[in-house]
């Protein structure tokens, strides 16, 4: 999982980057968007993954259910406890990633006026 968000980190500084050498306007509250639904996405991968875990007879075992939740949760010890706790840090960290949004779009309005 912190991989993912490393990786992203990464990509989206990049993008801040190239989006600041060519004269974007507003470059910090789009890349906050951007991070804010690449964190959604996460999020929304992990919670269907972790429902599908509870529901008893869909699969044989315990699995995941789709590509990004294996990437964010890896392939050892998969538990319930486990695929909540993925869920639980998505969900934090999308907020987190929106209450960043939220800030940036209103320091960069500031700005302009």
């Amino acid at each position: 999982m912190l991989l993912f968000y490393v990786g992203m980190a990464v990509l989206l500084l990049f993008l801040f980057v190239l989006f600041k050498k060519t004269g974007v306007s507003s470059p910090f509250s789009r890349i906050a968007l951007l991070s804010a639904l690449f964190s959604i996405l996460a999020t929304v991968c992990l919670v269907h993954n972790y429902t599908v875990s509870l529901i008893p007879g869909i699969q044989d075992g315990i699995s995941i259910s789709n590509t990004l939740a294996y990437y964010l949760i890896g392939e050892d010890g998969w538990s319930h406890a486990k695929f909540r706790t993925a869920f639980h840090y998505a969900v934090v960290s999308s907020i987190l990633c929106l209450m960043l949004y939220i800030a940036a779009t209103i320091q960069e309005s500031r700005k302009k006026v």
